[in-house]
């Protein structure tokens, strides 16, 4: 047996243990204790299979409204971040002087708390002195203020709007990094050939970025799946249920102590980011080789 090819594998026994110890395992518990009655009401939990998931059929309108709600944010921060992050990336990925500035103000919010996020736009959403209703109301736009974050036409789009704010540098610098890849005889040769802008856009730029464009998806997808604490500082689901998610639900059970029912709910975040995920990636795989 050769041990120099053994010996590397030696370095993966520390990282394997502690991935194991803190996620692994847990992850394994909380399927066993989202099928018992695990509660603050109960001295002894006990096996009660799949009732925790039943209660949630039995509270099928409620907890489908969560669904959606969570499939909503999910799906229109990552359409919103991607397009508008390609935008950012196409336009300082030119020989603009003020690019690297530029990249480093636009990917400054990345670095920013969630928390702290949340409690800078609750003040810019303040209905009576708030940043955005004084400016619409400083230009004559008076009947355009409203109560953002209590406004049930307004709330999850605000919460949307902070989200993709967030996170536009994030994916802006992947895509830039992925432009900077792409040889510039490919753009030259098209322009020889007569090829438009946009044609180049589709038929060079967005085929070659085209792992840029799945890391991006990807990773914004599950992003926007498992959120929650934005939500939670912003509108705290409110007003009524109309930016709860499952991760806010969860959030609900267990300050109500009922532990079991909120790993169940969990669980079918985990379960169905999980498909989401890898349906999206199985299908962008295919295209990129197509594309190929």
């Amino acid at each position: 047996m050769n041990t120099k090819k053994i010996y590397p594998l030696y370095f993966l026994i520390l990282p394997v243990g502690i991935y194991t110890l803190l996620y692994f395992t847990p992850s394994l518990f909380s399927f066993y204790y989202a099928l018992t009655d695990w509660n603050t009401y109960n001295e002894n939990m006990r096996f009660i299979g799949l009732d925790n998931f039943r209660d949630m059929l039995k509270d099928r309108a409620l907890y489908w409204e969560y669904i959606a709600h969570t499939f909503e944010f999910a799906l229109s921060t990552t359409l919103l971040k991607n397009l508008l992050g390609l935008s950012l990336a196409l336009l300082l990925n030119e020989g603009l002087r003020t690019k690297n500035v530029l990249r480093s103000i636009f990917y400054l919010p990345v670095t920013i708390s969630p928390l702290i996020i949340g409690l800078i736009f609750s003040s810019v959403f303040d209905p009576s002195h708030g940043l955005i209703n004084n400016f619409l109301g400083y230009i004559g736009l008076e009947s355009w203020k409203h109560a953002w974050l209590v406004d049930v036409k307004f709330a999850m789009l605000s919460v949307v709007s902070v989200e993709t704010w967030k996170f536009i540098g994030f994916n802006m610098i992947i895509y830039l990094a992925g432009l900077q890849t792409i040889s510039r005889s490919y753009y030259e040769a098209a322009s020889i050939d007569g090829s438009s802008k946009w044609q180049q856009l589709i038929h060079i730029t967005l085929p070659l970025i085209m792992p840029a464009i799945t890391i991006n998806l990807i990773l914004n997808l599950i992003n926007g799946f498992k959120v929650f604490d934005l939500i939670f500082v912003l509108t705290k689901g409110g007003p009524g249920n109309t930016t709860e998610v499952l991760n806010t639900a969860v959030f609900r059970e267990f300050s109500s102590g009922r532990y079991g029912s909120a790993t169940a709910i969990g669980i079918i975040l985990f379960l169905m980011t999980t498909l989401i995920a890898l349906s999206t990636l199985s299908l962008l795989s295919r295209r990129s080789e197509v594309s190929e």
